[in-house]
């Protein structure tokens, strides 16, 4: 393999460690403030309880979650340093903001939520585990912002490296909605024009929502399966164990519904912001109205076609609302002027056809995960359907009962769901976004760096690897041991 390739399969796995943690610790720090809220209001010791263990719980994911967080950024300069320099600018400012404000108000009012028992007021407690969960929320904000400056770029203007006569060089704009060829990157980069329009771009609200909601279900399904655990096993902890885990499903439950939303909107979007990648998502090759949806199938990208269950005109429906509106299929994308700007040529109609596809992502691993993605979320949904049913029967976390005890069972198993559906949504997301590293400017191949070989970098995969296996099994293992100690009465 190139360089490029094992850079990206460095980058996918370091990033796909790291982002394990941060949804798990943000849905989590929500569950702290409700845990909290209910002592404050009930007095109730079970909750006090109940507080002090999730804490420690959440001060373990929230460290391993910095540690691979460093490693991820050292790639930055390691493998992609032509990235780094055509967006460093832009890149730059959200990352050091998360840094220097969310980062460390996190960190710092963490600590005062482990060590503040009796030495400060309640209500300045609960103001502490707050400030955690405003800190882990503004740090997805601003690594949100940033990432969808690279899904929709804007509030930017690139600017070129140019020598006078006399040697002495300076930076010109250039054109806007200039695609850089592969000479032109390395004297090139992006600068800030707008900062507002640059983080609040065309993509960031929906997709920092739909984020969010699913970091809520991932927190909220940790602490259900706890909680399960500790009713199946008939532990003293539950005392604490049933009226948390309520709070626990009603939080999924309206997680849910937000994801759900959300969800679609982000999806709906990407009409206007990236067809492309919508048309890889739903296999759509040839632009039609009445387009169907298929609800599983296998791409036959050579033909151009999709072998599986459709649902006719349900594709229309769900990004216009409507059956008359055509929706451009990638047979005709990206346009026909954009090729030409992007090659740098004055392609004929059948030049352009033929190098079309190497500006599609990999149409078959789109449209597999996006399916996989979705129907983890209705596994989700289903889930808390029956939890809510039990709950409105009065059965829930009853160990005489058959159905409440299958749900437990299910709810500890599917701690997993909300964090693979997020990996495969994530995933969706960069890999749908191919060939670009910044959409329609930089190319993904031209932003790898030139300097490491093939084998250095297969080399650091290895390391990483074994690296994140051990911690990994250390983490686990103190996790859970930490869950099977429980708490001392």
């Amino acid at each position: 393999m190139d360089v490029d390739i094992l850079s990206r399969i460095q980058f996918a796995l370091t990033a796909g460690f790291h982002f394990l943690f941060p949804p798990i610790s943000i849905g989590f720090a929500v569950f702290l403030v409700l845990v909290e809220l209910f002592w404050l209001r009930t007095g109730n010791e079970k909750y006090l309880k109940a507080c002090k263990f999730f804490a420690k719980l959440f001060a373990m994911i929230f460290a391993v979650g910095v540690v691979t967080g460093l490693i991820m950024v050292f790639q930055f300069g390691t493998n992609w340093p032509v990235y780094s320099k055509f967006v460093g600018d832009v890149f730059g400012s959200p990352l050091a903001i998360e840094a220097v404000f969310a980062f460390f108000m996190e960190s710092t009012f963490l600590a005062i939520v482990l060590f503040g028992w009796n030495k400060i007021s309640k209500k300045a407690h609960f103001f502490a585990t707050i400030m955690v969960c405003i800190g882990s929320h503004l740090s997805a904000v601003w690594i949100i912002a940033a990432n969808s400056f690279m899904q929709t770029p804007d509030g930017y203007r690139l600017v070129i490296e140019q020598s006078d006569n006399n040697g002495k060089t300076e930076w010109v704009e250039v054109p806007q909605g200039t695609v850089p060829t592969s000479e032109q990157v390395s004297k090139m980069k992006a600068e800030i024009t707008d900062f507002t329009a640059m983080a609040l771009n065309k993509s960031t609200i929906d997709r920092l929502s739909h984020t969010i909601s699913a970091s809520w279900l991932s927190g909220a399904f940790l602490a259900l399966g706890i909680c399960s655990y500790y009713v199946l096993r008939r532990r003293k902890e539950v005392e604490f164990a049933i009226p948390c885990g309520k709070i626990a499903l009603g939080f999924a439950m309206f997680s849910a519904v937000v994801m759900l939303f959300t969800g679609h909107q982000s999806a709906a979007k990407l009409v206007d912001t990236q067809p492309e990648k919508l048309a890889a998502l739903e296999g759509h090759f040839s632009t039609e109205a009445n387009a169907p949806l298929y609800v599983f199938g296998w791409v036959d990208v050579e033909n151009k076609k999709v072998n599986g269950l459709k649902i006719p005109s349900l594709f229309n429906i769900l990004t216009h609302g409507d059956f008359s509106t055509e929706i451009k299929g990638l047979n005709d994308l990206p346009s026909n002027d954009f090729i030409r700007k992007a090659e740098n040529k004055n392609l004929t109609p059948v030049e352009i056809a033929e190098v079309r596809p190497k500006y599609w992502a990999p149409v078959q691993f789109c449209f597999q995960t996006f399916r996989i993605m979705v129907y983890i979320g209705g596994a989700i949904c289903l889930l808390i359907l029956i939890g809510g049913y039990l709950w409105i029967k009065r059965d829930l976390f009853n160990v005489n009962s058959k159905l409440s005890n299958l749900f437990m069972k299910c709810a500890m198993w599917s701690v997993l769901l909300p964090l693979v559906a997020s990996q495969v949504g994530w995933a969706v997301a960069e890999v749908g976004r191919q060939p670009w590293i910044v959409w329609h400017i930089l190319r993904t191949s031209d932003a790898v760096s030139t300097v490491v070989s093939g084998g250095e970098v297969l080399f650091s995969i290895i390391l990483f690897t074994i690296l994140f296996v051990g911690v990994s099994g250390v983490f686990c293992w103190l996790f859970f041991k930490k869950i099977k100690i429980g708490v001392k009465f």
